[in-house]
């Protein structure tokens, strides 16, 4: 029994030397490409984002984060040692989750020993990587802060704006709240009753002083019995409490997927039957005649009629002042008015209009004007990655304590 017992500790001192091996040998592998990288790529550091001062028998460096950068390759161009590029990398995995707008500011001695890393990830956060002994620690900094909420109640007579203004909210803290959780509701169905808790930051103790520098972090909203959750990520965007945006998911387009397109986007067509150069400000997808079209997003109608170019035709309104066009229908389905559900079938593609035979010409409108289908997925918020998303599960304990 005691062998067996030594073979055990043996057996688990042996895996927990190799699993310290792999993670040793991957951050060795990682700073192995840095170093090479930093060779073969032109200086960074000599970039108009990055700021440079002598100081005694220091050098101090501040950089602000573009696309492609990593946080190895810099400090290695500064003239930052490896073995603590290496030890600052380990003590905090999330430096290998940076993001473009990030600033860094660091000081070295002339032995190229890293002495301090500042990290300001956000307008309100920063994290200080400090030296001590032949090691770092990590701080978590947070100004001297005052996180307040506010309460916004819809009465009867009025509406979201009135009601926010009148709780002494400007406008631009107004169109703010909008925009960070229309994505998960219509603001024109708000019901009598419901009711806003929101979390403001303010950056020191005195409420007066800071009245006009509201910081917004978290929305809590209660309408129709149903609650809903927008808190703000380290990358200014709002996910709810999962750290997911719907945004992510506003459009389906796994329905026009199916079908080969015929006829791109293009603001300079020759149109096949004017023989004229015209917008195109759709796609064409060649499908069968009386083929379902489904709804590639939630919305109302607000169009379905007839038209002698478009033939018969549907215009949804989604939100964020998205809307959607389906021509040369066969058969409408729906009537104006009504609330569409993504995926929903709405019509039979057809011939009908001015065509050169059957297809569905679909657009996408935002703000009015006319977007490449093909690229509207840019348009929506960042999803986040599975450490990204540790990370905002984490920072956002605090303000769901004070929402909830």
């Amino acid at each position: 029994m005691q062998k067996i017992c030594q073979s055990l500790f043996y057996l688990k001192t042996h895996v927990k030397k190799t699993i310290e091996l792999i993670i040793n040998l991957k951050l060795f592998v990682f700073l192995f490409f840095i170093t090479f990288f930093s060779v073969s790529k032109a200086n960074i550091l000599l970039k108009k984002n990055c700021y440079k001062k002598k100081d005694n028998n220091c050098i101090k460096y501040q950089y602000t984060i573009f696309k492609g950068d990593q946080i190895g390759t810099i400090l290695n161009q500064s003239g930052v040692n490896i073995n603590d590029i290496l030890k600052l990398i380990k003590k905090d995995s999330c430096l290998n989750v940076i993001n473009i707008g990030d600033t860094f500011s660091w000081t070295i001695n002339k032995s190229g020993e890293l002495l301090e890393l500042k990290w300001y990830f956000s307008k309100i956060q920063k994290k200080i990587y400090k030296r001590v002994s032949n090691n770092f620690i990590v701080i978590n900094h947070f100004p001297k802060i005052l996180l307040k909420n506010k309460i916004i109640l819809i009465k009867k007579n009025s509406n979201f704006f009135k009601s926010a203004q009148k709780s002494g909210l400007n406008k631009n803290e107004i169109y703010e709240i909008i925009k960070a959780i229309k994505w998960q509701i219509n603001f024109n169905k708000l019901n009598i009753g419901s009711n806003f808790n929101l979390i403001f930051l303010y950056k020191s103790d005195s409420l007066e002083k800071t009245k006009k520098n509201r910081y917004l972090l978290g929305i809590k909203l209660n309408n129709f019995g149903k609650t809903y959750y927008s808190i703000r990520a380290f990358n200014e965007s709002f996910y709810n409490i999962n750290g997911l945006n719907e945004k992510n998911d506003f459009m389906d387009f796994s329905f026009l997927k199916k079908y080969r397109i015929s006829s791109k986007f293009n603001l300079n067509r020759l149109h096949p039957i004017t023989h004229r150069v015209s917008r195109h400000l759709g796609i064409d997808l060649a499908m069968p005649e009386g083929t379902p079209v489904l709804a590639t997003s939630n919305g109302q109608v607000k169009k379905a009629e007839f038209n002698s170019i478009a033939g018969f035709f549907i215009e949804i309104e989604h939100l964020n002042q998205f809307k959607t066009r389906y021509m040369h229908l066969k058969k409408i389905l729906i009537h104006p008015g009504d609330e569409i559900k993504k995926g929903e079938k709405i019509a039979l593609s057809g011939n009908t209009g001015r065509t050169t035979g059957p297809h569905l010409h679909y657009e996408i409108w935002n703000n009015n004007c006319a977007i490449n289908p093909m690229n509207v997925q840019y348009l929506f918020f960042k999803i986040l990655t599975n450490e990204e998303k540790k990370i905002f599960l984490k920072e956002s304990k605090k303000i769901l304590k004070m929402l909830k």
